[in-house]
């Protein structure tokens, strides 16, 4: 679980990242990122695809996936 953490809190993005950084199993990834939201250590954000086409004033999701 330590190791998932880290990896999030040095800015994986996704569990795939995650994945890649740690060299954990997809379950073991996923089961680890579930406890550690359930703990309230991170939070899950909804996927976004990209910027608004007016143009990026900030970001609502910006800091997800972070330690709180």
């Amino acid at each position: 679980m330590t190791a998932v953490l880290d990896a999030l809190t040095d800015g994986a993005e996704s569990l795939v990242e995650v994945r890649r950084r740690t060299g954990l199993r997809a379950d073991v990834v996923r089961a680890a990122a579930d406890h550690l939201v359930r703990a309230g250590l991170v939070q899950e954000c909804p996927l976004v695809t990209g910027c608004p086409a007016s143009g990026c004033g900030g970001c609502a999701v910006q800091g997800c996936a972070r330690r709180r």
